[in-house]
């Protein structure tokens, strides 16, 4: 088999591991490179460090990862991203995933050059879309936005927000969501040192720019690695508990194929996680019989390797 019908979402720590068990899947902050052009999205940005223009060619964007490599091959995988897994079916998390706002889609490998003249070409009309957003009379809403009229990010971002604004725009809406799925769901096929994303098979769940639930958490234009890298933990740790990727209490059981820790010696405290009623799982209070079901999926690593 060259994939896996499961989608793996791994964590490094133990204890990040049982939060994930118990309130469900969160949007993170993930850097990704691109040209200047793409990484702006069309705004007037400048960024500087130490009173030096900073080289900051690339996009912060809120996501969930997965990878389909098939469990026995995950080795390189777990030692990047941790030794931690939940396996979700894949048909089942794509159709809970419909009924949301947020797009799935497996990641679209660029390598020609032509890919970032594409991504060049459809960050410059997505931001001609955005300045043909119609501003609507709501009084005292202290806005005086006109569509054509040039404003920053930050007005943006409170405009998007307001009812009234996204039921007139909802055509344009809807083709700045396109572009941003094109963009969201794109990566370089290596990394510069020589890295190979592409082996990673990588699955990604994100949310538009426009859809975001506060001005607060859309997508982080014209930033650095080192930008994000310093300010990741403070970012992800105040995303808004809506941000969480929830379920129906009856889809847990089809869901989650898998359940894996790192050594043998961990099972029992799962074990017992999942049996203790004051737990939620993935969010949701579960019944006897659904927590009993996901004990048979519980495993590890350990003893993945000893007996395959």
């Amino acid at each position: 088999m060259v994939n896996s019908s499961s989608l793996f979402h791994f964590t490094r720590k133990f204890a990040v591991f049982k939060q994930i068990l118990a309130e469900g899947l969160r949007l993170n902050y993930c850097y990704e490179p691109f040209g200047e052009i793409v990484a702006k999205q069309g705004w007037d940005v400048v960024l500087k460090i130490r009173n030096k223009i900073a080289e900051c060619k690339g996009i912060a964007i809120p996501m969930i990862c997965f990878c389909d490599i098939p469990l026995l091959r995950t080795q390189k995988h777990r030692e990047k991203y941790g030794d931690y897994m939940i396996g979700f079916n894949r048909e089942a998390l794509i159709k809970a995933v419909s009924t949301t706002n947020y797009m799935m889609n497996p990641v679209q490998y660029r390598c020609h050059p032509i890919f970032e003249e594409q991504l060049e070409e459809l960050s410059i009309q997505k931001n001609k879309y955005i300045f043909q957003i119609e501003s609507v009379e709501i009084p005292n809403d202290g806005l005086e936005i006109r569509k054509g009229v040039k404003r920053d990010e930050l007005q943006f971002s409170n405009l998007i927000m307001q009812t009234a604004i996204r039921e007139k725009n909802k055509e344009t809406i809807r083709r700045i969501n396109a572009i941003d799925s094109i963009i969201g769901f794109s990566k370089p096929y290596k990394e510069t040192c020589g890295y190979e994303y592409m082996e990673e098979r990588e699955w990604r769940i994100i949310i538009s720019d426009c859809d975001r639930p506060s001005p607060d958490f859309g997508w982080l234009k014209f930033a650095s690695k080192e930008q994000v890298e310093n300010f990741k933990l403070k970012l992800n740790d105040n995303f808004p508990r809506e941000l969480y990727l929830s379920f129906n209490n009856t889809e847990i059981t089809s869901l989650v194929n898998h359940i894996v820790v790192s050594k043998e010696s961990e099972r029992n405290a799962i074990i017992h996680f999942l049996l203790n009623k004051e737990n939620k799982i993935l969010g949701c209070d579960l019944s006897d019989y659904q927590r009993t079901n996901l004990l048979s999926k519980i495993t590890s690593f350990e003893q993945i390797e000893k007996d395959y």
